[in-house]
Parts: C-alpha cells; sequence; structure tokens
C-alpha cells in the first residue's frame, strides 16, 4: 500500500504489518497514531520530521524499537504505554526541544532511558509498571507531574533535588525502595504507597509546598519524623509497623488516616494533635481526654460559654460495607427536634478490620441576635445512612484555647498564601476555608440561635 506524499494524519488502530512500507515518508506528517498495532518498528534510517507534534504508539506490544527521533524537533507528545517488547528508548530522544509529555507506563521490558537529557520543555513523564527500570535519569528540571511506580528502583533520583518547579511524586509499588536520599524541593504532592521504604528523611519538613503525603501500605515504615507545617493531608493506611508520629499536624484543614496501623500510639497522636483537623486512626475507646462520653450512638453535652469541641466516634465496621459510607448526625437543642439539623460527613471505612476512632473539629456558631444569653443543652445523635457501620461509643471534648487556635489558623493562611504564590496559584479558596474558622468566635452578649453542628473537612483520604 502506498501512502500519500503529503499525509498529515496517520490514523491507523491495529496496523497488521511489522513495519510501515519503505517508501512511506513523514515528512508532513502532524500525527502519527498506530494503537494496538502489529509493529515491531516504525522505519529505517533517519526521516525528516520536523511537523511531527504527536506520536501515539500504545499497546503496540511487539514494538521492539523507536526510530532515530532527532529531526522531531517539534514533537509534544510520546505515548509509549504498554509497548512491552521495547527495551530502550533512542539517544535521539535526548534532542527533543518541544517534547511536553513522555508516556512509557507498563513496558515491562524497558530497562534503559538516555542518560544527560534536559528537556527544558518536558512536564509529564510516567514510567509506571516498568518493573525492569532500575535508574531514572535526569530529565527536565520544569517537570509538574513524575510517576516512576512500580519500577524496580531503590532510591529517588538525585535529580529530583533539582526540580525547580512545583510538582507532583508517585512511586506507589516500587518494592526495592528502601530509603529515600533525595527529596524534590519542590513537591506538592508525594505518594510512595506500596513501597519498600523504611524510613523517611528528617528534612521532609524543609518541604514547604508539600501538600499531600501518602504512605499507605507501607509495610516496614515504623516511624515518621517532622512533618511540614502547612501538610493537608497523610494518608498512612495500612502501615502495620507503624508506631510513632513525631508531630502533630498545625494546618486547619489538615486530615490523617491511619486505617489497621494497629502498632500506633495513639495516646501520643490524641494528646499533642491540635484540635482543628479530622484523624482516623484504630481504637476500641473514646479517650480519657474526651470529658463528655457516652456508651452507643447518642451524646448530650451540658450547657457551655465555648463554642468549640471536637469530637470522637468509636466505628466499627459490618458486613454491608460500602466504598464510601456516611457518617449521619442530628443536632437537637434542648429537646427540640423540630429545630434540630442533619449533617452528612462522607468517609472511607471499607478497610477497616476493626474498630476505629474518628475524631473531627466542630464548631457552634450562633447566628440570630437579641435572644435570650442562657445557652442550653445539645444532644448528638449519631447514625449511619446505610448501615455499613455501627457508632459503638461517642464522645466530645470543648476548646477552651482560643488564642492558640486563632494563631495557627492565622499561622497556615499565611504560610499557604506564601506557598500557593510560589506555584502561580489563587489562594483565595483555601485562605477563605481557612478563614471560616475566624467566624467561629464565641458571642457573649445578647445573642442567641438554633446551633449547629459545622464539620470541617472530616474525609480520610485512602
Amino acid at each position: 500500500m502506498e501512502f500519500p506524499r503529503r499525509l498529515r494524519l496517520l490514523d491507523w488502530k491495529a496496523y497488521p504489518n511489522k513495519c510501515l512500507p519503505p517508501t512511506f515518508r513523514p515528512e508532513y506528517l502532524v500525527e502519527l497514531d498506530m494503537q494496538y498495532s502489529q509493529l515491531e518498528y516504525l522505519w529505517q534510517g533517519t526521516q525528516l520530521l520536523t511537523n511531527l507534534k504527536n506520536i501515539d504508539l500504545r499497546r503496540s506490544f511487539h514494538l521492539k524499537e523507536l526510530p532515530d527521533l532527532s529531526n522531531a524537533t517539534n514533537l509534544k507528545r510520546l505515548y509509549l504505554s504498554y509497548c512491552q517488547s521495547l527495551v530502550e528508548l533512542p539517544a535521539s530522544c535526548s534532542t527533543l526541544p518541544k517534547l511536553k509529555e513522555l508516556w512509557m507506563d507498563h513496558c515491562i521490558n524497558l530497562q534503559v532511558i538516555p542518560a544527560h537529557i534536559n528537556l527544558a520543555s518536558l512536564k509529564r513523564v510516567s514510567t509506571k509498571g516498568c518493573s525492569r527500570l532500575r535508574h531514572i535519569p535526569f530529565l527536565s528540571t520544569n517537570i509538574k507531574q513524575m510517576d516512576i511506580s512500580e519500577t524496580a528502583v531503590e532510591d529517588m533520583p538525585a535529580s529530583t533535588s533539582l526540580r525547580t518547579r512545583p510538582m507532583d511524586y508517585s512511586m506507589i509499588g516500587c518494592s526495592k525502595l528502601k530509603g529515600i536520599t533525595h527529596l524534590p524541593s519542590h513537591v506538592t504532592k508525594l505518594d510512595l504507597s506500596k513501597s519498600s521504604v523504611e524510613s523517611i528523611p528528617d528534612c521532609i519538613k524543609s518541604l514547604h509546598l508539600l501538600l499531600e503525603l501518602k504512605i499507605s501500605g507501607c509495610r516496614k515504615l515504623k516511624s515518621l519524623p517532622e512533618l511540614p507545617l502547612q501538610l493537608m493531608l497523610l494518608s498512612a493506611n495500612d502501615c502495620e509497623s507503624l508506631e510513632e508520629v513525631a508531630s502533630p499536624f498545625h494546618n486547619p484543614n489538615a486530615n490523617m488516616s491511619f486505617t489497621n496501623c494497629f502498632k500506633l500510639r495513639q495516646e501520643a497522636i490524641i494528646q499533642e494533635w491540635f484540635c482543628l483537623g479530622s484523624a482516623f486512626l484504630p481504637g476500641r475507646q473514646v479517650p480519657a481526654e474526651f470529658d463528655h462520653r457516652a456508651r452507643g450512638s447518642s451524646l448530650t453535652i451540658p450547657p457551655s460559654s465555648f463554642t468549640r469541641f471536637k469530637v470522637c466516634l468509636v466505628l466499627l465496621p459490618n458486613h454491608q460495607i460500602r466504598e464510601t459510607s456516611q457518617l449521619l448526625c442530628r443536632c437537637i437543642v434542648n429537646g427540640d427536634l423540630a429545630n434540630s439539623e442533619d449533617k452528612v460527613v462522607y468517609f472511607n471505612l471499607s478497610r477497616c478490620r476493626r474498630e476505629h476512632l474518628f475524631i473531627f473539629p466542630s464548631g457552634l456558631f450562633e447566628q440570630d441576635e437579641g435572644l435570650h444569653e442562657v445557652r442550653r443543652e445539645i444532644s448528638f445523635e449519631f447514625s449511619s445512612e446505610f448501615n455499613d457501620f455501627d457508632v459503638v461509643e461517642c464522645g466530645a471534648k470543648f476548646l477552651t484555647d482560643e488564642n492558640s487556635f486563632e494563631s495557627e489558623s492565622d499561622q497556615a493562611a499565611t504560610m499557604t498564601a506564601t506557598m500557593m504564590g510560589a506555584m502561580n496559584m489563587d489562594p483565595t479558596p483555601i485562605i477563605a476555608s481557612l478563614m471560616r474558622y475566624e467566624s467561629m468566635k464565641a458571642k457573649h452578649s445578647n445573642e442567641r440561635a438554633k446551633i449547629q453542628l459545622v464539620i470541617v473537612n472530616a474525609v480520610p483520604i485512602g
């Protein structure tokens, strides 16, 4: 078959031949899409490729080599996922000045990526599932997203410390990863889940852009060092050796999830942990520091001048577990069911093997003025919307250190604004969320209203 000489788009899924015909000339070609092909190679020798912008060879399972791409000076995207016969990338891939995306997911025989690659335009790279790939060379200082999950790397590449832009970094399921020597200073999301990492360096606390740390399934990890102040999410589910977390969170929006971490010393976390975020961790009874406690799913709190408190529930999963659980809360003011309000919290309970504590902050605020000053008794009723867990026990603790509360909120907001500015992102939505706490100040005169339970960011993410 002869292809037109001025062909600009070649879109042929499941192409049946081992190579393109020798008369094929791609000098006008802009896009080549040959997914699921039987290709072993495209063409021999060097071709004029100055118009070529996209190459998509995904799931070309028999592809053994790529052609010389040194003339593809306008190439932006190279998709090679599931090219399972591909062993190495050609050296010409290091001279692609406009390449933005390089996807090599599940190229299970890929062993070599050219060294000395420094592509300033490269933004997204994935070698996920390249199980024989042991070394990741320096690629670019401008990468925004890098996924080297399920590879054979033993340490985070040294070149990561040279990154100059905010980036997301995933090393999920790296079974040979024992430790981390180098940490990218501009990382915003770091995912080490299901790796064999045994320790995390103390320098992680200096990663001032880090918002999310995921270490779920790191079964050899025994402790966590001090973490960055602005961290918003720590997902540490199924870390069966984890015993200690060095420091509490200080970000008002932070969520911690320690599902099935049965060796964890929960007392230290509960006592030292600040009062604003949410936590999910193993436990069979409400800790003693929650001075209002009750067996079962309902709790009554006596009148108080304090308007902030945190809630602790003991949840027991049953045999009807759903992917996402819904906790219902009904607030009843002095027996007035008619003016009660129902609130819903969504969270993941599906992996719990036994009872867990769910701790979250609440704010009672008053809206209407000119009413009586006397505060009234409040009752809470907790339940599962789909009956996939039981509330075994519940407790509450009033928060009295309001000055500390506000200073932490201010500090986190300031750091968040600085961080988001460095990332060229609008900090307004996050600052607004942080500042919601400032609106929960107690009003001590001529105020009375229907009292509501406000649950902020109480979703432990798995």
